[in-house]
């Protein structure tokens, strides 16, 4: 039997697929399906940081491109209805 202790960990936040945890030392883990990484603090930070630029970054990229508005026209080729909002 080994004189190491067990780590234990304390949940931070938990989602249907992925968990952080604080471990004694200090580490966070951040567990998810794939992959878990063992950060120091600075390192949790900077990904949650970069992570969270990346995702905003990408709602611009998504709003950038162009969909078509819905428009409903009729028979002789009139717009009976206005520009609904994407979205909507």
């Amino acid at each position: 039997m080994s004189d190491r202790l067990v780590d234990v960990r304390t949940p931070l936040a938990v989602s249907e697929t992925v968990r952080i945890e604080l471990g004694a030392d200090g580490t966070m883990h951040v567990v998810t399906p794939n992959v878990t990484l063992h950060l120091d603090r600075e390192r949790c930070e900077e990904l949650a940081t970069t992570l969270a630029r990346s995702m905003l970054r990408l709602r611009k990229l998504d709003s950038a491109r162009a969909r078509p508005v819905l428009r409903v026209v009729v028979g002789d080729g009139a717009a009976r209805a206005q520009d609904e909002p994407r979205g909507a």
